[in-house]
């Protein structure tokens, strides 16, 4: 896409990845400027939709669908009260569909919550969760105990620690660690590595064989989540025939390689439609004209350089993501347009002392206020006509803490779509 675009997208996270990918779809001549890529790299490669609620419940959600209404009509400047519970759906099922077709399945829906294994064997509600993960669902107890199987030198994946927290939690587990002779060759070991071997018919036969002298009467088998890159469901196939039980991943930390393998779908899903991704641009600044954005500039060796569009869209992260900003002044600025931000005016009232408060902390809830359309306000109407925001740059939701990180980004991602869509229509009418 050489001439200037309909829509550009800042920032390449879920949220802007999934805007692109349906503005896209849609006809509109897109353009994600990025200065990386965004969370998708250190998620649990999941979709989480509401884990908890109320926030401060030590019970997670049972059915999804059943809390984000109770949500919906607690909070109604929650991001999935702007979107509805029917937008939501739409937009898990359009993502569902698009992994599917990928050859990647998600499984799940709204009226069930999966309790999956962590990397210290806590359990995590979803929603939505690979194929290759739901063989671990906690709701299953085993007679026998599954077998979590780690690998030497992979450092921040420690089995018998999983285990020892399965048990805690009244399941049945043992840990064990294994190695190859390829990983002994290996000067590294960590999870990009693993999943590119895991991509090698010989690697896969190694770890087979290490493995299974210490089955014994295990049910099922969990692996950290590194099965490969582009052949996750193939690989799980053929270690599941081999072991002649269901196998599971378990998210790691970053690098996330099932996050990647979304990111990977998404972006190759943008591109068929002609979309057009810019990585190693921040964009910094922006120009208007009245009520409408103009431009934004980014970054560069030399020189800012500009980037012209009729619609923008913010999905640059909240706090966390970096696209809001705080000073030690108490300052707290969104970093593109300038747009107000909805955080407490006291740098002392950000923090509780405490850092695992289990109220969370204000400055984590910050965030841009947004009309139905998603367009930022300032004294109550929209600043620009044609600037929308979307995911963790939204307030009134702390998802977090609320595990509606990747359901957020989704659902604002697809609405903001058929907003553009809208609009677009109107004023060719």
């Amino acid at each position: 896409m050489n001439s200037n675009p309909d829509v550009i997208v800042i920032g390449a996270g879920l949220s802007g990845l999934t805007a692109a990918w349906q503005l896209a779809q849609r006809g509109h001549r897109v353009r994600v400027v990025t200065k990386g890529w965004g969370a998708t790299h250190w998620h649990s490669g999941c979709i989480d939709v509401l884990g908890y609620h109320p926030i401060e419940s030590d019970t997670p959600v049972a059915t999804p669908r059943d809390a984000v209404a109770d949500l919906i009509a607690a909070q109604p400047h929650h991001p999935y009260a702007l979107v509805g519970l029917d937008g939501l759906a739409a937009a898990l099922d359009a993502f569902a569909t698009l992994c599917r077709d990928a050859g990647y399945p998600l499984h799940g829906t709204l009226d069930r919550q999966w309790l999956l294994p962590s990397a210290v064997g806590a359990f995590r509600p979803t929603c939505l969760a690979p194929e290759t993960m739901i063989a671990g669902d906690l709701t299953r107890h085993d007679t026998e105990p599954m077998l979590i199987v780690g690998f030497e030198r992979l450092n921040d994946f420690y089995p018998e620690l999983i285990a020892d927290n399965l048990i805690k939690q009244g399941h049945l587990a043992r840990g064990t660690l294994v190695d190859t002779p390829t990983l002994r060759r290996q000067k590294i070991v960590n999870t990009l590595v693993l999943a590119r071997l895991f991509e090698q018919a010989a690697f896969r036969a190694e770890f087979i064989a290490a493995v299974k002298p210490k089955l014994g009467k295990a049910q099922r088998i969990g692996v950290p989540a590194v099965l490969g890159f582009e052949n996750a469901i193939a690989i799980k196939n053929e270690l599941e025939a081999a072991f002649e039980r269901p196998i599971f991943e378990i998210p790691t930390v970053p690098p996330s390689v099932p996050g990647m393998r979304l990111h990977r779908i998404l972006t190759r899903a943008i591109e068929r439609a002609g979309g057009d991704i810019r990585t190693g641009m921040q964009v910094v600044a922006a120009d208007a004209e009245g009520d409408r954005a103009t431009t934004i500039w980014s970054e560069a060796a030399a020189r800012r350089v500009p980037h012209h569009a009729e619609v923008f869209v913010l999905a640059t992260g909240g706090i966390l993501g970096g696209g809001i900003t705080t000073t030690y002044t108490g300052d707290v600025r969104e970093v593109v347009f300038g747009l107000p931000v909805n955080a407490p005016t006291d740098r002392m009232a950000w923090l509780h002392r405490d850092f695992l408060d289990a109220r969370g902390h204000p400055i984590f809830r910050a965030g841009l206020q947004v009309d139905t359309a998603f367009r930022p306000l300032a004294d109550g109407a929209p600043r620009y006509a044609n600037v929308h925001a979307i995911g963790t740059t939204l307030d009134a939701c702390e998802p977090l803490r609320e595990r509606s990180f990747e359901g957020i980004a989704l659902a604002t991602g697809f609405a903001v779509a058929h907003h553009v869509q809208l609009a677009n229509h109107s004023t060719s009418a």
